[in-house]
């Protein structure tokens, strides 16, 4: 009788241990540890509040996000298609130039915090390539598929920014 009892322990205790892990192995990757990484811009598209879209990057735009494990950020998306200066020298473009390279660059870095409540992260920007978000708090909504990440944007105007990219290898 003894000898059952045992026998049934051992038992209970072997399936009990390993439907333990096999949960363990069926739980999901935080959002943190899913966004962690670098990533490749592969789109960059505006749906306004009228229907219409715009690709304020252009057709294929270039750029990188970075998310460290450490609540650190940067993010960079530019035209590729971008004119380069005629004088060959960074800081002697023409107004035009120095114009198309504003409007078809957007930099900014800083830290972030996840919500995993609403698939969100909140993003202070520390600097910007436009000076009007140094010092912001702004949110994006996170949808991470295999090796792809959208940043969804909704500012107050309506519109709906997303931005997706690809993990880098």
């Amino acid at each position: 009788m003894i000898l059952r009892v045992i026998l049934a322990a051992c038992t209970i205790a072997v399936f009990g241990s390993s439907i333990m892990t096999f949960e363990a192995l069926g739980q999901k990757q935080s959002l943190k540890d899913q966004l962690v990484g670098t990533w490749m811009l592969l789109s960059w598209q505006q749906q306004k509040s009228d229907g219409s879209s715009v690709e304020r990057y252009g057709a294929s735009p270039k750029g990188i996000a970075f998310f460290d494990a450490g609540g650190r950020y940067i993010i960079t998306v530019m035209r590729s298609d971008r004119s380069k200066y005629a004088s060959n020298a960074l800081w002697q473009g023409t107004p035009q130039e120095n114009k198309e390279t504003a409007d078809g660059t957007i930099t900014y870095f800083g830290t972030y915090s996840i919500n995993e409540a609403d698939s969100s992260i909140a993003i202070h920007v520390e600097g910007s390539s436009f000076p009007n978000w140094n010092g912001t708090d702004q949110k994006r909504f996170v949808t991470i598929a295999g090796d792809q990440l959208t940043l969804t944007v909704r500012p107050p105007t309506g519109d709906v920014v997303d931005v997706i990219w690809k993990r880098a290898n």
